[in-house]
């Protein structure tokens, strides 16, 4: 699909190098893969909430010593 778009070029060219990517297009989708990624993982751990471990020394030693 085609868009016009107004970004920041500095922005714009600074994710392109941080995503060792050569495109507009490439960052663009790039950014919108991970952006969407990270939401997806944020709302999965809303979902499944939190795990009281409670392990004390005793026990994480033991669990260590198991691997």
């Amino acid at each position: 699909m085609k868009t016009t778009l107004y970004v920041d070029r500095s922005l714009l060219e600074e994710a392109a190098r941080l995503a060792g990517v050569k495109s507009y297009t490439e960052t663009i989708q790039t950014a919108l893969s991970e952006f969407v990624r990270r939401k997806r993982l944020e709302q999965l751990a809303t979902a499944l909430g939190t795990i009281d471990l409670a392990l004390d020394d005793r026990a994480l030693e033991e669990l260590r010593r198991d691997d």
